[in-house]
């Protein structure tokens, strides 16, 4: 796998980081263990969980945190990966209720230290935003974690762009680390917000606005749903007849689910599956792995969080971590 050393940061990390959202719950600890091993022996060294996984499961902890924790024992890897890790996250009995706390935060990061196993973490995401909450405050409390080694770096998760900015304008007047990165949804594909099945107000889409953002600041983007489901694969895998952006397979003939259906089915995706569906005769290369090698080209660091649910699915994050795709290819 291809690695990059991360603006804002001095972390080399592999180009595409393993999700672990699925840990415990749609992958036993064994299968766990299979897949971070064929991750880090294909060159894999960037991996994403947190604290909040597996806790919508009732009776379960955070389970994905403490099977990564078992693996990097067993495996003696501490040394050897990079691990990101999440806190503040609102407790699923009360949603309407957010963690976004000094107390909440240090409690959320040291239960993770524990589990993992580790002195430090080295990238730390706030999971949710509370918009109550002084943007000037909460880098202030980061800035103490960094300062006392527990975190190195920090990043913001499904925080909005106005957010954000106030962040760094504050972070560089003050001449603070300030956050390193951020992680919001941004897919190839684009979604319909309207059918958006599973929307949770406290996240957040990365949207052309937010984009340009990324763009002018070149602040990294560590984004999570970035193989959207596999739509583009699926799509392929159909055998989905498209013109011109123009489904001419009827909707309820294609064998995919009604989520996708509805999140994913737009005359703009179809357009670029025709594109990637092209470059696929070309080269051979999956439609899965083209989907997410286009992320990778883009005039800023970013890294996609793709997650499996078995492990053969990892073979299209190995494949799209070396591609080489020319985005100009994919133009609409």
């Amino acid at each position: 796998m291809k690695k990059i050393e991360l603006s804002r940061t001095d972390l080399v990390v592999s180009n595409i980081c393993l999700g672990g959202g699925n840990f415990g719950e749609k992958l036993t600890k064994e299968m766990v263990f299979q897949v971070l091993d064929t991750f880090t022996a294909a060159g894999g060294n960037f991996i994403d969980t947190a604290n909040v996984y597996c806790r919508w499961v009732p009776g379960l902890a955070n389970v994905s945190e403490e099977i990564i924790g078992e693996w990097l024992k067993l495996r003696k890897a501490k040394n050897g990966v990079v691990i990101a890790t999440k806190g503040a996250h609102y407790d699923f009995k009360a949603p309407q209720i957010p963690r976004v706390t000094k107390e909440d935060i240090h409690h959320d990061l040291d239960e993770s230290m524990r589990t993992l196993g580790l002195d430090h973490i080295d990238l730390y995401w706030l999971h949710r935003d509370d918009k109550n909450k002084p943007m000037e405050e909460i880098v202030e409390w980061m800035e103490e974690l960094v300062k006392g080694g527990k975190i190195r770096y920090y990043g913001a998760s499904n925080f909005c762009r106005e957010r954000m900015e106030k962040a760094c304008d504050y972070a560089k007047e003050h001449k603070l680390q300030g956050f390193s990165a951020v992680s919001n949804q941004w897919s190839a594909a684009s979604l319909n917000i309207d059918n958006h099945l599973e929307r949770d107000a406290t996240m957040e889409l990365t949207d052309e606005a937010y984009y340009e953002w990324h763009k002018n600041t070149r602040m990294p983007l560590i984004p999570y749903t970035s193989t959207a489901n596999g739509f583009f694969e699926k799509l392929y895998q159909t055998n989905a007849e498209v013109r011109e952006g123009t489904l001419i397979t009827p909707v309820d003939e294609l064998r995919l689910s009604d989520k996708l259906k509805k999140e994913y089915l737009n005359n703009r995706n179809l357009k670029l599956y025709e594109k990637f569906l092209a470059f696929h005769k070309k080269t051979g290369a999956s439609l899965f792995a083209i989907s997410v090698a286009y992320l990778l080209n883009q005039p800023f660091d970013v890294i996609p969080i793709g997650s499996v649910t078995k492990l053969e699915q990892l073979n299209g994050l190995l494949e799209a971590s070396e591609l080489k795709v020319e985005n100009e290819l994919f133009e609409l």
